[in-house]
């Protein structure tokens, strides 16, 4: 009976995965709404702060494996190497921008400032140019999103301040569906710019996360 389970598994990835000519297309943003059936949604980003701070962020483009950078939403079998794209399952825009954009609102939000990467960083301006490269970004159908990523600080017009360099590794529990595994991982990708926002916030890198696993954090 053992021997057949990652059978089963298989099985049931290609029922998920279904037949696209068969099947219309559903298209999936990493950009979070303010409400999801009238509840809040779990990975909405807070409200824009106030801030004084005087500086700006700057997310740059972010760097993917390249068995998920393609259209497809793409599902991990836990129970083997197999991966499978789902045909009638589509990210809205290219995954590397959904992401890229995704971080660049959350950041935001959070520090309540600029993101001046799409018009270029002013010359007196302090700014944080914040480049993600993601290591892992898995798809458990009805188990978990996991989001595994390395990312770089570095500050732009802020005299001698060291550039910080991160990875850490965020899992969140979802339930059935698509729509669920989706808001599963906007909910990682806010719990890391809740880690990054607070790293730019108080300039140090070990800052306090239930949510994110900090595996290790530098100075450069």
């Amino acid at each position: 009976m053992n021997r057949l389970k990652p059978l089963f598994c298989v099985a049931a990835l290609f029922l998920l995965a279904g037949c696209a000519a068969n099947k219309p297309s559903h298209y999936y943003t990493l950009m979070p709404s303010s409400l999801s059936a009238g509840q809040p949604a779990a990975a909405a980003a807070p409200k824009p702060q106030a801030s004084a701070a005087g500086y700006a962020i700057s997310v740059e483009a972010v760097a993917l494996p390249e068995q998920v950078d393609r259209p497809q939403i793409v599902i991990t079998d836990p129970a083997s190497t197999q991966v499978m794209p789902l045909g009638d399952s589509l990210w809205a825009a290219p995954l590397p921008h959904e992401i890229q954009n995704a971080l660049s609102d959350a950041l935001s939000r959070r520090l309540g400032v600029l993101d001046v990467a799409a018009t270029g960083i002013p010359d007196t301006l302090p700014v944080w140019r914040v480049l993600v490269r993601v290591q892992r970004f898995e798809s458990l159908y009805n188990q978990q999103a996991l989001l595994d990523a390395t990312w770089r600080l570095t500050p732009v017009n802020q005299g001698s301040k060291p550039s910080m360099i991160c990875r850490g590794e965020t899992g969140v529990p979802v339930q059935p569906g698509m729509s669920a595994l989706v808001a599963g991982h906007q909910q990682a990708l806010s719990n890391l710019a809740d880690v990054i926002a607070e790293q730019i916030r108080s300039g140090q890198t070990q800052v306090a996360s239930q949510k994110v696993n900090l595996k290790g954090c530098t100075f450069s």
